[in-house]
């Protein structure tokens, strides 16, 4: 007796879609229609130390203890 082998339709066509999609990719007809670049720029002014983070948190917290 002989099993036959089924693929699933669906599971056929997405793996051509998938195969299809990564060799057009691959050749750069989607050139950079999967990838993201970030452009940020940070100045000194805008970065925070752990030191002064803390120290901030210190004093907020002083500030609410002694107004009671």
């Amino acid at each position: 007796m002989e099993t036959s082998h089924h693929i699933s339709f669906a599971i056929l066509t997405f793996t051509v879609l998938a195969a299809g999609a990564s060799l057009l990719e691959h050749t750069g007809f989607f050139a950079g229609a999967f990838r993201t670049e970030i452009l940020a720029r940070v100045d000194a002014g805008d970065v925070v130390s752990v030191g002064e983070a803390v120290t901030a948190r210190n004093v907020d917290a002083s500030d609410k203890s002694s107004a009671r």
